[in-house]
């Protein structure tokens, strides 16, 4: 039997999986939610099975952090090391990063709105749950996003767009085409900036299952 895992990225809550997620409709599915509204998620306890996490940007990152036993995993828009390995664009990241903790210091909810706008998901503009955001949680995510994590031994899927100025072309060459990342596969799903899941979610979702299918599950 397959357990997918679902965890979304930065900024958002399990709301993000919606357009997706009815495509899962026949299979076991279970959704962390990170807490940046107040709702964050109980642990999971996974039964003897095949697991596949998919996680959304950072979502990714959570998933290595939090679990061990995947068997599969699946980036979408997703890193290992958001700042990059290249000293330069470490260096440029690193103060962009520096300055988005401190605009969500100073006005947080401008500051998700204009953060959806960039990953062009305007539809979470308008949603009530941005007077319910967690600060606190936030600005722990901010210095998270510094760590670097190695992704484990097991087949990986990365997919990303053309057009994701969050987590650009630069990064997934930085993070994924590399010498010591065999086991990674990256696919392009073009016009769909910083939103794989949420947009054209009929094409990641087949993406994903060609990928599983072609490791035999």
């Amino acid at each position: 039997m397959m357990q997918f895992v679902f965890c979304h990225g930065f900024g958002f809550d399990i709301h993000f999986w919606d357009h997706l997620v009815p495509y899962f409709s026949q299979k076991n599915c279970s959704f962390i939610d990170l807490g940046y509204f107040k709702c964050p998620a109980s642990p999971l306890n996974f039964q003897e099975q095949t697991i596949i996490g998919i996680g959304h940007s950072l979502g990714l990152l959570k998933l290595i952090s939090m679990y061990e036993n995947f068997n599969y995993l699946i980036g979408l828009n997703s890193f290992v090391n958001f700042l990059g390995n290249d000293q330069t664009l470490h260096g440029i990241r690193y103060r962009e990063l520096t300055a988005l903790k401190q605009s969500f210091t100073k006005n947080p909810v401008q500051t998700l709105k204009n953060f959806y706008k960039r990953c062009g998901v305007r539809q979470f503009v308008n949603q009530r749950m941005t007077s319910h955001l967690d600060l606190n949680v936030i600005l722990s995510d901010l210095e998270f996003l510094k760590k670097n994590y190695a992704l484990p031994p097991i087949p990986t899927l990365i997919l990303t767009s053309n057009d994701d100025s969050v987590v650009p072309k630069e990064i997934i060459e930085d993070n994924f085409l590399r010498p010591s990342s065999p086991q990674v596969q990256v696919d392009i799903i073009p016009n769909t900036q910083h939103g794989l899941g949420f947009k054209k979610p009929l094409e990641v979702y087949e993406k994903i299952m060609g990928f599983l299918n072609d490791k035999v599950i």
